[in-house]
């Protein structure tokens, strides 16, 4: 019997030893790739990271080109020129490089007018701030493209979007948080019967919660984002909703309805729907006392600086304006809620808006340089109402149907931003 089973027991080892061969050759092979990223870091990218992309398959990559930043001695950014025959056109490859991880990104410039030769040595940013036209962003992998419009450097309004995932655009390579396994952990031998006291009973704890710090974004926006939810809850909102995606699906326009009290602590009321523009619109609200009003995004895109420059505008006049929601044909829905009234009627002075003629406005400054850094454009309002003090937050509908302000902070590597709503 012994000797029948010694050759099973010498297979089952060999096969073991393969098996073992084969993940430590693995997990060499992905050791030296990232030594070869991190010694050399565009001969990995040329030899392997762009290898058989078809998205920049019969390209002229001018690689000998090519463009290094550094931090802390560390490359953390490739960009390399793309060579083409249009004197309105310019295509730059963009690679971050994260640790081991790299994000490779197409940019697109087509202007309305003829670039100099100066101008394909500049920088993305350098490059916008001179031109007139259309700005495409393509995500090497993934299904990520992000299209804008800008006239005379600055950005006027976002042309179309289309994402695979959530925000940042990174999907989980292995297993996602969500998805872990249950751990079941066994104890030997539990008691049968609980086990009588040993000594005098122990007094149970008392938790007694903290005074909330009124200078923590979720405490300011509570009392918004509360009255957005209850409103939201109501039969008249859930009717406008309805109504303005109705509208929409017949014109592709914008629609919107304004919502308002006769009296202080009077019945909530909506006005019928109302057609309004391709992209924008003013929207009628008759009552005494204005609430609130709702209109759609045709692009499935956040609140624009345009809807916190006219929601100012009307709040100025109506003190009791104080939510503007934003509804997309996908099923998103925000509100923008006012956190502090008096550094909501003084924003617009410490930041004009920027008004191209024929255009929406959009932020100025240093906001708008903030703004349009960030190409998430739900990440980017969040971030800078918060930052310049505007008295005015961006909160979200959740799964609940309840508002959560949305939180923006710079990671700390100072690669990208982390979203996170309030609890």
């Amino acid at each position: 019997m012994k000797k029948k089973l010694l050759p099973l027991i010498l297979l089952g080892s060999m096969l073991s030893l393969f098996s073992l061969q084969g993940c430590v050759h693995d997990a060499l092979e992905r050791e030296a790739e990232t030594v070869q990223l991190q010694q050399n870091p565009l001969s990995y990218i040329r030899q392997e990271y762009v290898k058989d992309m078809d998205l920049i398959a019969g390209k002229q990559i001018e690689w000998e080109n090519a463009r290094t930043f550094k931090h802390n001695n560390n490359v953390i950014l490739i960009s390399v020129p793309v060579k083409n025959e249009s004197e309105k056109l310019i295509e730059e490859l963009t690679f971050r490089i994260d640790g081991g991880k790299i994000s490779g990104h197409l940019w697109k410039f087509e202007s309305i007018e003829n670039f100099s030769s100066e101008d394909h040595r500049l920088g993305a940013h350098e490059i916008m701030k001179k031109m007139t036209g259309n700005v495409t962003y393509i995500a090497m992998e993934g299904s990520m493209r992000y299209q804008i419009r800008v006239v005379d450097g600055k950005i006027v309004s976002d042309i179309s979007s289309k994402f695979s995932g959530d925000g940042d655009m990174d999907s989980c390579g292995k297993k996602c948080h969500g998805s872990i396994d249950e751990v079941v952990i066994t104890v030997p031998n539990p008691p049968t019967n609980p086990q009588p006291p040993t000594g005098p009973p122990i007094p149970p704890f008392v938790i007694i919660p903290p005074t909330p710090n009124p200078n923590d974004p979720c405490t300011k926006a509570q009392q918004g984002s509360q009255k957005a939810t209850d409103n939201s809850k109501t039969q008249k909102f859930s009717d406008a909703k309805q109504g303005i995606l109705n509208n929409f699906n017949q014109n592709g326009k914008e629609n919107g309805v304004g919502m308002g009290r006769d009296t202080p602590n009077g019945e909530l009321k909506a006005t019928g729907v109302q057609e309004l523009n391709a992209n924008s619109g003013d929207i009628s609200n008759p009552y005494a006392y204005p609430e609130a009003d709702i209109h759609n995004h045709p692009g499935n895109t956040p609140p624009s600086a345009g809807d916190v420059y006219s929601m100012i505008k009307y709040y100025n006049s109506h003190p009791s304006f104080n939510t503007r929601y934003i509804v997309t044909p996908n099923g998103t829905v925000y509100a923008l809620i006012i956190t502090n009234a008096n550094l909501f009627e003084s924003f617009i002075t410490n930041v004009p808006p920027s008004q191209v003629p024929g255009f929406a406005p959009n932020f100025s400054g240093d906001m708008f340089a903030d703004y349009v850094d960030i190409s998430n454009r739900e990440t980017g309002m969040a971030y800078v109402l918060d930052k310049y003090n505007s008295g005015i937050a961006l909160t979200k509908m959740d799964a609940n149907g309840n508002f959560k302000k949305i939180n923006v902070k710079p990671n700390s590597n100072g690669s990208g931003y982390t979203q996170t709503p309030c609890p």
